[in-house]
């Protein structure tokens, strides 16, 4: 809709609302109102009148979001995590966190009874616009996986357009964590992980496709990964 036209048109503040609710431009509207004013009878004369039919499928169409969007939540604790990180450290292994992240969730696949449902789940990293698609399957070296996760960042290449169940976003430590987040293109699942300001937890967001994955099997593999980011020493042997 061009902005110009739509700072023209005069709408009263419901009959907007009722517009925008049904998806239907309001150029596309008679107003009756005082100097051509749109009111909300306009709007819903407009569609007992019968609208365009490709304005009243777009109206009418379930949203996705509302439909089959879900999600889960979890708070994870990282003393465990820590311990066993300074651990190899001393030893010469060094690991983040992130590193470990990626594992779980690959692993956490493995772990649910509706595994089969998913079938082969790699991962989408997700690095600013784009995405790196790497393999976590459970029996690659963590330290191939961490060369492969670094490469990735100082590389440019995007996998956005390759198969991948779940990608997941790593935001910076702090206090704010999002309450939805939506799904990129061409994933069922997408993971969320903030990091607290004190670095003693993480607070995951899984956001799911429930008509690609079972409500059910999405917070199986959620409570894996939790399970397996807690006990880390699982992931060593």
């Amino acid at each position: 809709m061009n902005v110009a036209v739509a700072s023209r048109l005069a709408v009263s503040p419901y009959a907007r609302r009722l517009a925008r609710e049904r998806g239907f431009p309001l150029e596309a509207l008679l107003g009756t109102g005082p100097g051509g004013r749109i009111l909300a009878a306009d709007v819903l004369d407009f569609v007992a009148a019968g609208a365009p039919s490709e304005l009243l499928a777009a109206a009418t169409a379930p949203s996705i979001a509302a439909s089959s969007i879900a999600a889960f939540a979890t708070s994870i604790a990282l003393g465990a995590l820590h311990e066993l990180l300074a651990s190899l450290e001393s030893s010469g292994k060094v690991f983040d966190i992130d590193d470990i992240l990626l594992r779980a969730a690959g692993s956490a696949f493995g772990e649910i009874s509706d595994a089969a449902q998913i079938g082969e789940a790699p991962v989408a990293l997700e690095l600013g616009k784009r995405q790196v698609v790497l393999a976590t399957t459970s029996g690659m070296p963590l330290t191939s996986l961490r060369a492969m996760r670094l490469a990735a960042q100082a590389d440019t290449r995007d996998d956005s357009q390759k198969p991948a169940t779940l990608s997941v976003r790593l935001l910076p430590p702090g206090d704010i964590r999002p309450m939805m987040m939506p799904l990129l293109p061409g994933r069922a699942m997408r993971l969320t992980v903030s990091v607290s300001s004190a670095g003693d937890n993480v607070e995951c967001l899984l956001t799911a496709d429930a008509a690609r994955v079972d409500e059910a099997a999405s917070a199986a593999w959620l409570a894996a990964l939790k399970s397996t980011v807690e006990r880390p020493l699982r992931l060593f042997v």
